[in-house]
């Protein structure tokens, strides 16, 4: 009888491997940067007494902020590590598609958790002007929304102070690496995370979907796109009448964004992380040099 998969047992070159991407990354300027910036604010976090201050909430956040860049690190790491040992034992022409439980996996986590770090931010930013309650679910903050409040206070009642270098910050959490990892997510959200391709998305990769059209735009693009592939008006509509099923026009096509290349997910999950950490980074300073956690001066008694 064949045994089971072991699943905890990591192959000792993918440990190698992980070692070998979480010494890269650790000696970056801007995990360097971030650590350090991370182990100082933890220090005026834990002055005592931490003055009874609303915005002291700010330390809650950024203590999230900062595991989560730790879990996005963790998971860019291995994803590498097992994506190397994959190409180290399959070629690109071994099997039809080249997909790997563990790289998927893990770079799964790395690039959901982006858009929530990215939220987190934007929380911890707005916990320091605005006690708002969380247990409350009225209105779900997210960044879209915290970012809107911070450069249009008036229009929802606001008189915010001195919230410009915060507001820089976090305009740099808009690129289009970070937009294309939250699409991930948003896919995610939908049941349709994308798979991904080890050496690439091939047109022969991915399953068809049947798609029922209605609307008059697709029903009008389809047809267009028909009449290019098939001049002939006679053959065209044969064609035409065999997509009709029970009255209804349905098309055969490839779901978007349902495969995604492995090189593009990881120079762009990297290009994220280390914005993420600069940011993190610049913000804890910011914070650390405003009333509750500016260090106090002493005075000569």
């Amino acid at each position: 009888m064949k045994k089971p998969e072991d699943l905890s047992r990591i192959p000792k070159e993918v440990e190698e491997f992980n070692l070998e991407e979480e010494k890269q990354l650790l000696f970056s300027n801007e995990w360097v940067k971030f650590s350090k910036s991370y182990k100082k604010f933890q220090k005026s976090a834990f002055q005592s007494p931490l003055p009874f201050d609303p915005r002291s909430n700010a330390i809650h956040w950024g203590f999230a902020v900062g595991r989560l860049c730790r879990e996005i690190a963790f998971g860019y790491c291995w994803m590498n590590a097992y994506a190397k040992y994959y190409r180290e034992q399959m070629s690109p022409d071994a099997q039809p598609a080249n997909v790997d439980f563990h790289v998927s996996y893990f770079a799964d986590n790395s690039i959901t958790r982006i858009a929530s770090c990215r939220d987190k931010i934007a929380l911890m930013v707005w916990a320091y002007y605005c006690p708002f309650n969380p247990e409350k679910k009225t209105e779900v903050l997210d960044y879209a929304k915290v970012l809107d409040r911070l450069k249009h206070p008036l229009r929802f009642g606001l008189s915010l102070k001195d919230c410009k270098r915060f507001l820089q910050q976090l305009e740099k959490l808009q690129d289009s690496d970070i937009i294309r990892m939250v699409h991930y997510r948003h896919l995610k959200i939908h049941r349709m995370e994308p798979r991904i391709e080890i050496y690439g998305a091939q047109p022969h990769h991915g399953l068809s979907y049947m798609f029922s059209l209605y609307e008059k735009d697709e029903i009008a693009k389809w047809e267009r796109e028909l009449e290019k592939q098939y001049p002939n008006d006679e053959h065209r509509k044969r064609i035409a009448n065999n997509c009709h099923i029970n009255g209804v026009l349905f098309d055969r096509r490839k779901i978007e964004s349902s495969i995604w290349s492995y090189e593009e997910v990881q120079q762009k999950l990297y290009r994220c992380l280390t914005r993420l950490l600069v940011v993190t980074a610049e913000c804890f300073d910011l914070l650390r040099s405003r009333s509750p956690l500016k260090k106090k001066k002493r005075t000569g008694v």
